[in-house]
């Protein structure tokens, strides 16, 4: 099958519980990227790692969770969306529900799969490309109730497709439909009653919404994204005079309130055409804020006042930008994938006071990595070159890059983008037609 693209990644929060050594949803168990597991290999044979199993999949970019010792994917078969689930230890399919979801991507080229889903002790929640947001009953294998994010709020498909990643919060679910009449929506995880929407937030993202503590207080935190400033034409001189051009939407980064969507602060400082990543929460009242292109990077404090907050802006910075992976919190430094369509820094880390440490575009033979997904687990980063198809071990240190072990994993040039997910020492890696699992202890 065709090679294609993508500019969308996938989007963020807390599980309520979670087993131990499960990846439940985007993420992992606390949508942050970092694994509990420990024992790992430091490095690894010359042979390369051992792959326990691989299986083809559709077209696409949706990663996997886990979640008591099974594999959740959303796929695709024709016409139909469908879940997956996969035994962990050996791959074999154990069940699927499939659904209607028709649909077409404006580009074709970036047409294919999207989305993480978010598993429950009773319950798989996903969002499809196609605006599809379900709940499939875990026991039964069947669609519990369904809804469509496009036609609930009057939008259309755009050229990237939809990619959320539901948030599980008590008896209510979060999504963010992005449209100008409802930047985030809240349901009864239950019925898919829906509960309150917020008001618009900016042209698309895909940035799901997660809730954090911040300032003692629990709050939704969401972004939407810019729209492109008005194009100058040209006119003959016979021709009637144009219309102003309308003015451009801004994004916002904003906290809601979770009870009602009602808005708590909001913050236009930054912005970004094409909001991918979730802001990292860095501390009780701080939020990191990156995006790709050309916004750059923002670090801003959330301050109580009075009844009410305020946003401070401690400051912007061009230093590092990941369009589409979340960066991974390690002490009072960020481990940036610094990569985006205009940029190629690599892995770059940076310390939470605007201090660039290291980037592996500086350091002869290192890796750029290409937009892939990487996680830290046991003091390591494991990291996926999403151009090369190569996975690489890398210590953790803010000293300097230091690679522990690097082997060839998946197809070279399939713009391997996806999350990747780690359980019980098997990592699961995809690339644009298969899915495979290698045993990292």
């Amino acid at each position: 099958m065709s090679k294609k693209g993508v500019c969308a990644v996938l989007g963020v929060a807390c599980m309520a519980t979670a087993y131990a050594g499960d990846w439940p949803q985007f993420g992992g168990p606390d949508r942050n990227n970092i694994s509990t597991e420990v024992g790992l290999a430091d490095s690894w044979p010359a042979s390369g790692l051992k792959t326990l199993w691989e299986t083809a999949v559709f077209d696409g970019y949706s990663g996997p969770a886990i979640k008591a010792g099974k594999v959740y994917l959303i796929d695709r078969d024709g016409d139909d969306s469908l879940l997956r689930c996969l035994d962990l230890a050996s791959g074999k399919d154990l069940w699927k529900c499939s659904f209607p979801d028709p649909g077409e991507m404006k580009g074709k080229k970036f047409a294919g799969t999207r989305g993480v889903p978010t598993v429950t002790d009773d319950a798989i929640y996903l969002v499809t490309g196609y605006g599809t947001f379900a709940c499939i009953d875990l026991k039964l294998h069947k669609v519990k109730w369904k809804l469509n994010l496009l036609e609930d709020y009057n939008s259309e498909l755009n050229q990237f497709g939809i990619a959320q990643a539901p948030f599980i919060h008590g008896d209510m679910v979060l999504v963010a439909p992005n449209t100008d009449e409802a930047g985030v929506a809240a349901y009864d995880k239950a019925s898919g009653k829906k509960l309150w929407t917020s008001p618009g937030l900016g042209k698309h993202a895909y940035v799901s919404p997660r809730i954090v503590t911040l300032c003692g207080q629990e709050m939704v935190v969401a972004a939407g994204s810019k729209e492109d400033p008005p194009k100058k034409r040209g006119r003959g001189k016979d021709a009637e005079p144009e219309e102003p051009a309308k003015e451009p939407m801004l994004g916002h980064i904003v906290g809601l309130s979770p009870k009602d969507g009602s808005i708590l602060w909001d913050y236009t400082g930054w912005q970004c055409k094409i909001a991918i990543p979730q802001p990292v929460l860095v501390s009780d009242d701080r939020l990191f804020i990156t995006g790709g292109y050309d916004a750059g990077s923002a670090m801003i404090q959330i301050v109580k006042e009075g009844n009410g907050f305020a946003v401070k802006e401690l400051y912007k910075t061009e230093e590092v930008g990941s369009q589409t992976h979340l960066p991974i919190l390690v002490g009072n430094h960020l481990f940036i994938e610094s990569n985006s369509n205009s940029r190629h820094d690599g892995l770059a880390c940076f310390s939470l006071d605007g201090k660039l440490e290291w980037r592996t575009k500086d350091i002869d033979g290192a890796p750029n990595f290409e937009r892939g997904s990487f996680i830290l687990a046991d003091g390591k980063l494991i990291i996926l070159d999403g151009k090369t198809g190569s996975l690489h071990l890398v210590k953790a240190d803010v000293a300097g890059y230091k690679e522990l072990a690097s082997a060839p994993l998946v197809k070279e040039n399939d713009m391997a983008w996806a999350t990747l997910a780690l359980s019980d020492g098997k990592l699961l890696v995809r690339d644009w037609n298969t899915l495979k699992c290698v045993d990292l202890k």
